[in-house]
């Protein structure tokens, strides 16, 4: 099966922070999930370069445009790189088969009749690059830059419409047939609300003689208005316009990721865009919420930042992927701050997870030479073990397959936890005093390091290194080439293999991190 996924390309007038990290770290923990059962994924991310405030931007800076892009392109590939993400293509909307592909895009909403000049007249918010309606304000500023008040200026201009109004109807249909379209059920109704107090044709050029952009075809004084410009780059990435055969085998997308600041965009403009140039439609889109610190979002532009390079070298880049994903779940807000994700890092990952593989490897190596022991003893313990792993991977992957990233971890922690009570409830140490209840100390360390192996490959998506070092210590295959389906049943770890223990994988923090 084909999966195709995107994440929204990052502006890069902005600066990489942890909300960037996060929303690429969600994107690729579902990648990952279905490469491991078996899915041949294309996962595109990138930067949206081609927007007014670049130009602007790189003046300011004494720089030229495309040097400008260039630096800060580069930034944003660093911290996907930083971060482990397994992006298959890092799109750049300054890239040549993408300008191509708008052209071309363009051009058959001319041919269908979808475009229109006319003078636009209204609120523009410099800092989104978005235009809004008086009923978007909230006291006369922008709901995404409240503390900016001359964001939000009212502009004139002669532009080229899109026919936005013509497929009002198509749109509610759409959304009538398939709900799940926009997930979660918060975000979809946001967009049924703004589709019942009807629909505006809207501005798709601007027309300035702007050096930095896409020509508008066969009207070069104007340019592509941005935001059409970088949603176009969904298709363009898979070979609209460039490689028929390419864009045949990914297009539709399965699921489009993008924060709910952007949700009109992709959940109402996009697929009326796809319909007027006879285009699929992309089969999802999943709104995830904000990270907020200190009470307001995360972003640069309220200057609330928490720098994604310092956190991954803080937590470690695995602990750092867990614990966005971990304490702000996918489909909501949730405040996140240093010192909250430290004790989370002590709770779960030093004093859970690390403790468990620490100990299930150390016992081993007293009890058992360093070899799996023989799991021939299966009393109530062991099995009440093997019943949590059932139930970890059953509600691990429903979780998953929608996005909800902290159930879904939270069902494998529930199993680490299981096995930690299961050591406490069974007490090895003292089992090993008493030579006739050899069979019961192994069994006992069995169940405990069966689940040790489950857990890694659960968390192969979230965690990829710790899982492949999970993996290597308990001599079994890497979790990034294992067919799932082949490792995830129980008592697969084979008696007398040798085991290796390491250095511990979350050593505790004891000051608190500042990234």
């Amino acid at each position: 099966m084909k999966f195709y996924v995107t994440t929204a390309i990052a502006y890069v007038n902005d600066r990489p922070g942890l909300h960037h990290a996060y929303e690429f770290t969600g994107a690729d923990a579902l990648v990952r999930f279905h490469r491991q059962r078996g899915d041949e994924v294309f996962f595109l991310t990138g930067t949206d370069e081609n927007a007014t405030k670049n130009e602007e931007a790189a003046r300011s800076a004494g720089m030229e445009t495309r040097a400008f892009v260039d630096r800060n392109a580069a930034e944003f590939r660093r911290l996907c790189d930083a971060w482990n993400i397994s992006y298959d293509r890092f799109m750049r909307t300054s890239d040549a088969d993408h300008i191509h592909g708008v052209q071309e895009f363009v051009r058959r909403w001319v041919a269908n009749d979808d475009v229109y000049l006319a003078t636009y007249e209204g609120w523009y918010c410099s800092r989104c690059e978005a235009f809004y309606e008086e009923s978007d304000l909230k006291d006369g500023r922008c709901e995404f830059h409240p503390s900016n008040p001359d964001a939000i200026q009212r502009v004139s201009e002669e532009n080229y419409f899109f026919r936005l109004t013509k497929y009002a109807d198509r749109l509610k249909a759409l959304y009538a047939a398939d709900p799940d379209f926009t997930v979660p059920d918060i975000r979809r109704n946001e967009v049924l609300g703004w589709l019942d107090r009807g629909l505006r044709d809207i501005s798709v050029s601007r027309g300035r003689n702007l050096k930095w952009g896409i020509p508008f075809p066969d009207h070069p004084e104007h340019t592509v208005y941005v935001w059409f410009d970088a949603l176009i780059n969904y298709v363009t990435g898979v070979g609209f316009a460039s490689d028929d055969a390419l864009f045949k085998k990914w297009w539709p997308a399965d699921v489009h990721i993008v924060g709910k600041d952007i949700s009109r965009f992709h959940c109402i403009y996009w697929p009326a865009m796809l319909m007027a140039a006879g285009v699929e439609l992309p089969k999802r889109v999943f709104v995830h919420g904000f990270l907020e610190y200190r009470g307001q979002r995360l972003s640069k532009s309220s200057g609330n930042m928490i720098d994604p390079f310092a956190s991954s070298e803080q937590w470690g880049v695995d602990g750092a992927r867990y614990l966005v994903l971990r304490e702000a779940p996918f489909e909501k807000d949730s405040p996140v701050s240093p010192e909250t994700l430290d004790a989370r890092f002590n709770a779960d990952l030093a004093n859970g997870l690390g403790n468990l593989v620490a100990r299930s490897l150390a016992m081993a190596e007293r009890y058992c030479a360093s070899t799996v022991p023989s799991g021939s003893h299966s009393g109530e313990a062991e099995r009440a073990v093997a019943a949590e792993a059932e139930r970890a991977l059953a509600a691990h992957d429903a979780a998953a397959r929608d996005l909800h990233f902290g159930d879904a971890l939270a069902a494998i922690f529930a199993l680490v936890d299981a096995a930690n009570k299961h050591y406490a409830r069974t007490e090895p140490w003292q089992l090993a005093k008493d030579p006739a209840r050899r069979a019961e100390l192994e069994g006992a360390l069995y169940a405990g390091l069966e689940a040790v192996r489950i857990i890694a490959y659960l968390l192969w998506p979230y965690m990829p290194t710790v899982a492949s070092t999970i993996a290597r210590q308990l001599g079994v295959p890497d979790p990034a080439v294992a067919p799932f389906a082949e490792v995830s049943g129980w008592g697969l770890l084979v008696p007398g293999a040798p085991l290796h223990a390491g250095p511990a994988l979350f050593p505790r923090l004891d000051r608190p991190a500042t990234p």
